[in-house]
This record gives structure tokens, C-alpha cells and sequence, in this order.
């Protein structure tokens, strides 16, 4: 079951995930436009054996000749020192990195 909306607002990250996914394979995956990876550091922190990075972006989107990363927090959840961290280090190595509350908001960077 999918949690509602309430005026642009989520109950949680992964519907908000979920919306961008659906969203962005319907517009330019299935066009052949570009890619969208989520990473999925939650399930993987649980394994030992899975070495991940902390902080990394929840979305990783592949253009033709670059990668952006979205960070997507829901309500008024603030990012965290590691995910800090991560946004530094790729805009350092010369990638967009975006902070997203909204499927709105993803929307409007692809046009």
C-alpha cells in the first residue's frame, strides 16, 4: 500500500522514491534517454558482507555524459553529516548532487 500525500508532503522516502522511479523509467528509461539506479544503503548496512558507501545519494541518474545524484528526504528531515559528507565529495569531483522533497521538484531539474 502506497502512503498519501499530504500538501507535497510525504510520510516517507521510499514513496517518494518510488514516485521519482516510476516517474523518470516512464519519461527517459523506456525512451532510451538515460538510467536511474536507487541505492539501496539501508537493506545493505544490515549485511556484513556488503560493503557500501555511507552518506551515498538515494538516486543515482545517467545521462548521456553524466551522473546526478538525489538525496530525497521527506517532512522536514534534514540530511545527515555522512550524506554531508557524499555531497561534497561528488560536487567535488564535479557532479550535480540535489537535496528532493517532492516528485514536483524532480520533475522540473529534467526540463
Amino acid at each position: 500500500m502506497i502512503k498519501k500525500k499530504i500538501q507535497n508532503s510525504y510520510f516517507s522516502e521510499h514513496t517518494l522514491q518510488l514516485e521519482c522511479i516510476a516517474w523518470f523509467r516512464n519519461e527517459y528509461e523506456r525512451h532510451k534517454k538515460g538510467c536511474i539506479v536507487p541505492v539501496v544503503n539501508e537493506l545493505a548496512y544490515k549485511r556484513k558482507d556488503v560493503v557500501i558507501k555511507e552518506g551515498c545519494a538515494d538516486l543515482i541518474v545517467f545521462l548521456p555524459g553524466k551522473a546526478i545524484f538525489f538525496e530525497l528526504k521527506v517532512r522536514y528531515n534534514d540530511q545527515q553529516d555522512n550524506q554531508i559528507e557524499f555531497q561534497s565529495l561528488v560536487e567535488g569531483l564535479g557532479y550535480e548532487y540535489h537535496l528532493i522533497r517532492s516528485l514536483t521538484t524532480f520533475q522540473e531539474l529534467f526540463q
